[in-house]
């Protein structure tokens, strides 16, 4: 897939900001075996006022859902297809228009649950809090490239099984880019930048998922529309790329006895909110001692 390949965030280019919010979503297959995202989308309060106001006056009273639109579910139970398939090109459009920039994180799932089953057994959010992690990892970078440097504030659909885990993620992140991260929130749909992020994180996940199954299939037009902008990017984990990167981890890997005797100790459940906890000290441990 020659699109796989990922620009670094200094090869986007810099342009003088005020402030940062970048709007996140996520998507994944029909039957959520196939393929998972996250999405986000980043800009200045300048170019997200200007986008809030032509997405709002193109759809209407309407709360866009990517998926909704294109089968004719929720707001647009009463539209006719060939309307509902315009209104999705066209506010494609005003996202391609805008100055927004873009990037989505996908994992094959169809692999994973080949290589790592027992962990999507125990653990079956992990691929979000992955694609989650990478997808603000990398905004961020992005927005520290920008001159000049200012903070950025996060906000992603809300989800009330998933955001508190996200959250201890995103606090784990932030003590790294303390310069860079402002604040995470949990939003709802009524926001446009939610909207338009659940757009791109289904658009990333139909071009996974269409390329993981069908090598001969074709680009979507609203794909090919945004990725002839040069500002959206994404990274597909593959298998491959996920073994690659397990056994890259391997020299991190603490004790599992460890973890229990930490958990016992305080009197804490077996859960991926201690573990993320457990993880993110010994994290913490590791770089005091190499700045030691």
């Amino acid at each position: 897939m020659g699109d796989y390949l990922l620009d670094s965030p200094e090869e986007w280019g810099q342009a003088e900001i005020v402030m940062l919010s970048a709007f996140g979503d996520e998507s994944h297959d029909e039957t959520n075996q196939r393929v998972f995202a996250v999405a986000g989308l980043l800009g200045s309060k300048d170019e997200w006022e200007e986008f809030r106001s032509k997405w709002k006056a193109r759809l209407g009273n309407r709360v866009f859902h990517a998926a909704d639109c294109e089968s004719g579910y929720g707001d647009f139970r009463d539209m006719p297809e060939l309307d509902r398939l315009q209104l999705h090109r066209d506010l494609t459009q005003l996202l391609a228009n805008s100055a927004l920039m873009g990037y989505g994180q996908a994992i094959d799932l169809a692999g994973c649950y080949r290589v790592i089953p027992s962990v999507l057994k125990d653990f079956p959010d992990m691929p979000y809090y992955d694609c989650f992690l990478r997808a603000i990892k990398y905004l961020s970078d992005l927005a520290g490239a920008y001159v000049p440097r200012d903070r950025t504030q996060f906000t992603f659909d809300q989800h009330r099984t998933t955001q508190y885990n996200a959250g201890l993620l995103y606090d784990w992140l932030s003590q790294y880019r303390d310069n860079i991260v402002e604040t995470i929130a949990f939003g709802t749909r009524k926001e446009p930048g939610i909207q338009a992020a659940d757009l791109w994180a289904r658009e990333v996940m139909k071009r996974c998922d269409s390329h993981l199954f069908d090598l001969r299939s074709t680009p979507r037009t609203q794909w090919s529309t945004l990725m002839g902008t040069k500002r959206f990017k994404f990274k597909f984990m593959r298998v491959p790329d996920l073994l690659s990167e397990l056994k890259a981890a391997e020299q991190y890997t603490v004790s599992q006895s460890d973890y229990e005797t930490w958990r016992v100790k305080h009197k804490l459940l077996d859960n991926l909110s201690n573990r993320f906890r457990w993880f993110a000290m010994q994290d913490n441990a590791r770089n005091d001692d190499e700045q030691s």
